[in-house]
């Protein structure tokens, strides 16, 4: 069997998002993790928080569907 190179996992709980449910959160590849329940994947940012971004009317995003044509 030849080894081409490690692979470093992290498991952290934490709140997923998209579920809105307490879960574990899996990684392999570092900075990004994924909810064990939904599927969803999350960014951990810089500051070591995983979060995700809210569009609302103070963050000045605009929320947008993938399914949506427009603007690219």
């Amino acid at each position: 069997m030849a080894r081409i190179g490690t692979l470093e996992t992290s498991i952290v709980t934490g709140n997923c998002p998209e579920c809105r449910t307490d879960t574990l959160l899996v990684s392999f590849d570092p900075g990004m993790f994924r909810c064990v329940n939904c599927g969803h994947d999350l960014e951990q940012k810089v500051n070591g928080v995983i979060k995700y971004v809210i569009a609302d009317k103070e963050t000045g995003f605009k929320i947008r569907h993938l399914d949506e044509t427009k603007d690219g």
